[in-house]
């Protein structure tokens, strides 16, 4: 075996001297075994008889320790043949490199564990003599799975490109075609030979659209960022097609844009059915339009001739009549506001539908709102047997802020539905607390009735725009089948919910839940509150401009302002208003927006238009039946102060009258009540606290001291189980929504012990179940020894309004 280096290299300075390069000896002069030890290949020597002489540590780490060390050739050949995959002749391979002696590099023997080796044979000879030969071996199973990953990764995306609606190609920074795959070729109708080294813009882009894809190409490669865009082009039989291109930059090896490639796809159908969309869309908003232009005619065409017969009605109403007339009239009022409750339930859907619906927040004053209901209806029901009742949680009890005009509409459409079917029992409104975050409250509102109910097979329809529960009730009730509809709408349109459920006693019960904002502000009556009832009085001097060319409207406005003794002027166009209005001031123009000549609209801007006109500040009330948010908003644009809509009854237009031509310029002429009512609560009540809270208030007093002895019980019996459940997250809420109800009825000392309760559950998550059961405890013998006394104190408030009713 050799044990140094042969110096029998060659190089340029010593060129077949057999001498090694100067300053070099040391590194020739080293052992051969130096070289083997350091190299990183599994490394096995043969003998000039190809016996295994050596092997290097890495070779028995492949062999797993298995040696072949002095081995003979044929011995070498069977110990290698079971690890080989049987596909492989290892012997004749030896063999021949026995035979032939020669180098041989780069042999991939696969072995049956799944590695694969590649084997390098080196002979070494000195002179003339074989003195053995070096066999070096690297695993390169790694690399050789890489390289196959890689070639299916590359016939894998071949494939999709040639298959897939995605055409590829690739160009120089001219945009000169260099590459191009099999989908290219079939989306242009183009050869590969065709293509390559056209210029891919003059090839396919419209001469017109050739600058801006040029444009596009150099941004790409100036800003170095891929781009996405579509673009027309023409085919090699000069079809035009809508392509969807994406094209990024290629780089070489120094990072600098040697051209580009991108993926084309053909999105024509796609292109023609966003052009079918548009022209879908474009021709929905003109029919949509055309909708609502023609509900805003209809509205006026119906709303004008009702709005004088609703008018004379009520005229017709206040003359001496025999008790057959007065029967017609109260049929003829009846009948008209079915009619406008038609009229006003179609509008609103379309509203809903055009989106015109806005949510306006401000505070507002749930007990009032539906105190204010509840007398509304109890007028409405008449003489029938049927009982209004409303009843809200004493914790309701601060300003809330929301949109009180579309809760009052929806309650306002629930309720007119339950008087419609109710004939006998009770209609309830009732109020309760959800939940709340913070300063955000959830109100469950619930509308019952004793009336016919629905049948649940029929639930699904009734919130249907035009559906009602069964065919025979439009013939006997009559309807439009839109007020559910429009009252889910918007529940909905404010983040709520509504449905239909069970309550006992009743055979409908519709409830929603709505969210509100809780002003955290005490609903604090004033001690000088005071009674109102709106007084008649005249407006002598007052000046009136009356634009109007129905004879109908124009007969019911002049009853009404003779009535109130108001001097007016009538004009029944455009231009004869215009010309009165230049020629004189007025205190006050009431003008419906459809006249002839000119349109109200157009009058109002004339009128604001030149501050040297006498009116140019003068309030403009424009009377319309069409009640559309759009309308109202064009109108106040105009220079319109306020809107009467039609159908309008005398108090609506008094109420403008007062508003308008009352100088000390308050909203309303009220004759002022004091409304002491000297009522003593007892002194085993916080009388304090309830003084300070009512203030003389009986009537509101004896709502919140009825709701106490209604639900108080019920309320405990839940905190109650709740307790016995440990849930102290559901005990503290409940906790939390009880307090307030104690002090309403001057039992402040057992808010006082609800609030230990609640300061408990919020110190610690896992409170003392002792304390807690104690306190509560406490609370409930408290409740027991006053609930008498508080029923006491609602009967004598019952007695003491009855007396106070009585001598009014």
């Amino acid at each position: 075996m050799m044990k140094t280096v042969e110096k029998n290299g060659t190089n340029a300075n010593n060129e077949g001297t057999g001498m090694p390069p100067p300053g070099n000896q040391d590194i020739f002069s080293l052992p051969i075994t130096a070289w083997l030890n350091s190299s990183i290949a599994g490394l096995l020597v043969t003998d000039e008889n190809y016996q295994c002489t050596w092997v290097n540590d890495i070779f028995l780490q492949y062999m797993e320790g298995q040696s072949p060390l002095n081995l003979s050739f044929s011995q070498l050949i069977s110990f290698f043949e079971p690890m080989v995959d049987p596909s492989v002749n290892i012997a004749e391979q030896m063999m021949t490199f026995k035979n032939e002696k020669k180098p041989w590099f780069g042999w991939e023997v696969p072995f049956r564990n799944g590695e694969i080796w590649e084997i390098t044979h080196l002979p070494l000879v000195h002179g003339e003599a074989f003195r053995g030969a070096i066999w070096q071996a690297i695993n390169v199973t790694r690399r050789h799975h890489i390289q196959a990953e890689i070639k299916r990764n590359e016939e894998k995306f071949r494939v999709i490109l040639n298959n897939l609606n995605a055409a590829m190609c690739e160009t120089d920074i001219d945009g000169n075609i260099t590459r191009v795959y099999e989908s290219f070729c079939r989306l242009s109708g183009y050869s590969e030979k065709e293509l390559l080294g056209k210029n891919i813009t003059d090839l396919f882009v419209p001469e017109n659209n050739r600058a801006y894809a040029r444009a596009l190409r150099k941004k790409r490669m100036d800003d170095k960022v891929p781009l996405v865009y579509d673009m027309e082009i023409r085919l090699k039989d000069g079809t035009p097609r809508w392509i969807l291109a994406s094209s990024t930059n290629l780089y070489d090896n120094a990072g600098n844009v040697i051209g580009g490639a991108g993926i084309h796809m053909d999105i024509t159908s796609q292109k023609k059915l966003q052009e079918e969309l548009e022209t879908a869309r474009r021709q929905a908003e003109e029919a949509q339009q055309a909708q609502k232009e023609f509900l805003a005619g209809m509205s006026h065409e119906i709303r004008t001739p009702l709005n004088a017969i609703i008018g004379m009605s009520h005229l017709l109403e206040e003359t001496n009549l025999d008790p057959r007339q007065t029967e017609y009239v109260r049929i003829l009022k009846h009948a008209s506001n079915i009619l406008l409750g038609i009229v006003s339930d179609i509008l609103d859907i379309s509203r809903i539908e055009a989106g015109e619906i806005r949510v306006n927040q401000r505070e507002f004053n749930l007990r009032e709102l539906i105190q204010s209901l509840r007398q509304t209806f109890e007028l409405k029901v008449g003489s029938r047997p049927v009982t209004v009742t409303a009843e809200l949680e004493a914790a309701l009890n601060t300003w809330l802020i929301g949109d009180d005009m579309l809760l009052n509409q929806i309650l306002i459409n629930l309720l007119g539905n339950a008087e419609k079917f109710t004939h006998e029992g009770e209609i309830a409104i009732k109020a309760t607390v959800e939940n709340w975050q913070e300063n955000k409250i959830w109100i469950r509102f619930r509308i019952c009735d004793t009336g016919i109910g629905i049948k649940k097979e029929k639930l699904e329809l009734i919130f249907q725009d035009y559906k009602q529960a069964e065919e025979e009730i439009r013939e006997q009730y009559g309807g439009s089948g839109l007020g559910l509809a429009i009252a889910k709408q918007l529940v909905n349109f404010q983040g709520g919910e509504i449905s239909v459920e069970e309550m006992p006693g009743f055979n409908t019960c519709f409830s929603f839940t709505i969210p509100f904002m809780d002003s955290r502000k005490p609903l604090v009556v004033n001690a000088a509150a005071k009674s109102r009832k709106q007084v008649q009085r005249s407006f002598e001097g007052a000046r009136v401009l009356v634009v109007e060319d129905n004879p109908m409207n124009l007969r019911y406005i002049m009853s009404l302002l003779e009535k109130y003794k108001i001097y007016y002027q009538l004009a029944t166009n455009g231009p004869d208003a215009s010309w009165f209005l230049e020629s004189k001031q007025y205190d006050l123009i009431l003008m419906d927006i459809r006249i002839p000549g000119m349109n109200g609209l157009e009058l109002a801007q004339h009128i604001r238009a030149d501050e040297n006109k006498p009116n140019v500040a003068t309030p403009v009330i424009a009377t319309t039946a069409v009640a559309m948010e759009s309308t109202a908003t064009m109108a106040r644009m105009a220079g319109i102060t306020d809107i009467l809509t039609k159908p309008y009854t005398p108090d609506q237009l008094l109420q403008i009258f007062n508003k308008y031509l009352n100088e000390d310029e308050t909203e309303l002429i009220m004759e002022e009540v004091q409304n002491i009512s000297g009522f003593e609560f007892s002194e085993d009540l916080d009388v304090k606290y309830l003084t300070d809270l009512y203030e003389n208030n009986i009537s509101y007093a004896a709502d919140l001291f009825e709701i106490f002895i209604r639900t108080i019980r019920e309320e405990l019996d839940k905190l109650s189980v709740v307790l016995e459940n440990k849930d102290w997250n559901l005990m503290k809420f409940q906790v939390h929504k009880l307090k307030p109800n104690f002090a309403m009825v001057g039992l402040t000392w057992i808010s006082a012990k609800m609030q230990e309760l609640e300061n408990i559950f919020r110190s610690n998550p896992q409170p003392n179940e002792e304390e807690v059961v104690q306190l509560f405890k406490d609370v409930r013998s408290d409740v027991d020894k006053f609930y008498p006394l508080i029923e006491e104190q609602y009967a004598r408030m019952q007695d003491f309004i009855a007396t106070q009713d009585e001598n009014q």
